[in-house]
């Protein structure tokens, strides 16, 4: 989940060290250690805790919270360096003594905001795991975590038969959203973006309509969505132009879903405009979940009915020695990047 990593000057983020068992692995993983800057550096994991499942890391993804770590903006209290990382799969190593349902050789996929999967093996609690098939190999297309992200999402908006769905910014996570939009029972969803490549994959993913507002066609598309406000508007490009949009576009008594973590600065908003309006807004992050562990278990039935597919979003694949040039391209979202993952 989205959610910052622990102060721990000059450690790491979560538990990898056991100061009890003096038998520790050594193992390998992508440290933080200043702004625009990672390394790939040694440190030694204990053995799982009761509740926890060691996992061999095969595939770790970068997300867009892994690029304002890297961009230096971290929680306060935090210090270099520091390991973190919520978006992986790999194999079942170890498990902890009241674990149920894991073994060790298990393919599974794996979250979680302390569990430090930047590193070539993480222990990771139970109930932040979720098993894949056993013939899976292509382990960076089964990252459920963001998956995740994007059922939670869905699941605020409450999509009743017949409404209009209106998603602004498809990136991988508007694309995540419009994938599984488009299995609701939503009359319409439109998809709002200003990189064409991108919005090409969500009309690829079912959008019914793809809008560039930065074109007089698009300018145009959006003045005839304003005259026929939309029921549902999710906002998933965490800009404030991108966040204006809803204004014109949602009906009154709409619910406007703020899916977007605003990460670099406040934002302005018309409360007037939201009173008069009858606005029901959420912010629809994973904390808004009284139960996320349960979106998460249900993740991957949905990945091998098709229903969310990574394959077409993830754009860039590279070994750990890589990461440097990764997190950059991910950064500057350059060389057409969309996700970024390691595989070790």
């Amino acid at each position: 989940m989205h959610q910052p990593p622990r102060a721990v000057g000059g450690g790491v983020s979560g538990r990898v060290t056991s100061p009890v068992k003096e038998d520790l692995l050594r193992t390998q993983g992508i440290y933080y250690v200043a702004p625009n800057r990672v390394e790939l550096r040694e440190f030694e994991l204990g053995d799982p805790d009761f509740s926890e499942v060691q996992i061999e890391l095969k595939a770790t993804a970068l997300c867009a919270w892994d690029q304002a770590l890297y961009k230096g903006i971290l929680p306060a209290g935090t210090t270099y360096p520091f390991l973190h990382g919520h978006e992986g799969a790999g194999i079942v190593r170890k498990v902890g003594a009241r674990v149920k349902g894991f073994v060790e050789g298990d393919l599974v996929t794996a979250m979680g905001d302390n569990a430090a999967l930047w590193g070539h093996y993480a222990n990771v609690p139970q109930t932040a795991l979720a098993k894949l098939r056993p013939d899976v190999t292509d382990f960076e297309h089964w990252q459920a975590e963001p998956v995740s992200c994007a059922m939670n999402g869905i699941e605020w908006c409450g999509v009743v038969p017949g409404d209009r769905v209106a998603v602004i910014g498809t990136g991988f996570m508007g694309l995540l959203l419009v994938q599984g939009l488009v299995h609701t029972a939503a009359a319409e969803v439109v998809a709002i973006e200003i990189n064409p490549v991108r919005l090409e994959l969500a009309k690829r993913f079912g959008a019914t309509q793809t809008i560039n507002p930065h074109t007089a066609e698009g300018t145009e598309a959006l003045e005839a969505l304003a005259a026929r406000p939309y029921d549902i508007v999710v906002e998933a490009a965490g800009t404030q132009e991108a966040l204006d949009y809803h204004y014109s576009l949602l009906r009154k008594q709409g619910r406007l879903c703020i899916f977007s973590w605003h990460k670099d600065g406040p934002r302005s908003v018309d409360l007037g405009a939201w009173h008069m309006s009858g606005y029901e807004v959420g912010n629809a992050s994973p904390s808004i979940s009284p139960n996320f562990s349960r979106i998460f278990a249900r993740a991957v039935p949905l990945m091998e009915k098709g229903v969310f597919d990574l394959k077409p979003l993830v754009t860039h694949v590279m070994s750990p020695e890589q990461a440097p040039e990764l997190f950059e391209i991910a950064a500057h979202q350059s060389d057409g990047y969309i996700k970024g993952v390691i595989r070790w």
